[in-house]
């Protein structure tokens, strides 16, 4: 049914353009503005979804607000908002509020997101271990073991309506808090600038973080020494967050990004939708560093074995 609906949305936007001349109204899918709450999480990457989209058609406009991600479903619930972008799904409480409250919406599953593990640039930690992750962050580990001064590890966090907090703790923590000791912070940009001068620190942003500051971090590969993701991979491997990665789930902390509208109206907010969810709006999520939802999806074999 999602697949239809995508087909409808995307064959209505572009017939409306080609037929927009001849049939002008003051709001239509490419014609108007909308406002958009976005999770903070995919700012970057969803801004430039909005301005292509408004390149595209200059005549449309999308306001995005940047909010932590429950914010924005909250404000999604009270109706004060049509349309919201989370890099999470709903979770049970919120649909269970949704469903007593008999609010009709629409999902759409427009890209699959991951949590990245950062250091400081010069942090020799390249790989960790998933229980490792689990005592760093919950705060059973306290120091780096690879200095002998100075080395108390400096847990950096976002806010307590964070979808990367969200995620993290249902994959790393099993749902166990974070240490007391964290930093918190009210972005993703602010975390990374304070892991960025901070050798100490470790913190969890977006992938759609990192593309402005590719080699200035430490990104970890995450791994289980016991473990494999399945048959075909060899015990104790260890993954980055690299796009191949996350589309097969080797990486361990996976996210699918959602989009949600309240209603169907032929109106820019559906026109967005639509526009995200096509080739464009895919290959947008593709160059930041996430796995498209909507179009085939190619992976590279890549080996480190000498050539014969």
């Amino acid at each position: 049914m999602q697949h239809y609906i995508r087909v409808v949305l995307l064959g209505t936007l572009f017939v409306v353009a080609a037929i927009g001349c001849e049939q002008r109204r003051d709001v239509s899918t490419t014609r108007g503005s909308v406002t958009i709450e976005c999770d903070e999480s995919l700012m970057p990457v969803m801004q430039l979804q909005a301005e292509d989209f408004e390149r595209s058609y200059t005549e449309a406009a999308v306001r995005l607000r940047s909010v932590q991600a429950r914010e924005a479903i909250a404000d999604f619930v009270d109706d004060s908002v049509r349309v919201i972008v989370t890099a999470r799904p709903f979770n049970k409480e919120e649909r269970d509020v949704i469903a007593t409250a008999k609010i009709e919406y629409k999902e759409f599953n427009v890209a699959l997101d991951a949590v990245a593990v950062i250091m400081h640039k010069d942090n020799p930690t390249k790989e960790l271990r998933i229980s490792e992750l689990d005592s760093i962050f919950s705060g059973f580990s306290t120091r780096w073991s690879w200095k002998t001064r100075n080395n108390l590890i400096d847990v950096a966090i976002c806010g307590l309506n964070s979808s990367t907090n969200e995620v993290f703790r249902s994959a790393i923590l099993e749902d166990k808090t974070f240490t007391l000791t964290a930093t918190r912070f009210d972005s993703s940009q602010m975390l990374v600038e304070y892991v960025l001068t901070n050798p100490n620190a470790i913190g969890i942003v977006g992938l759609s973080w990192l593309r402005d500051y590719d080699g200035q971090l430490r990104v970890a590969g995450l791994g289980d020494p016991n473990g494999r993701p399945d048959s075909t991979q060899p015990m104790g491997r260890y993954y980055p967050p690299l796009q191949a990665h996350v589309y097969r789930k080797y990486y361990p902390i996976t996210t699918p990004v959602y989009i949600y509208t309240r209603e169907i109206l032929m109106d820019v907010g559906l026109g967005f939708i639509a526009y995200v969810s096509s080739i464009q709006g895919q290959k947008i999520f593709q160059v930041h560093g996430l796995v498209p939802a909507t179009m085939p999806v190619r992976l590279v074999v890549t080996t480190s074995e000498p050539v014969k």
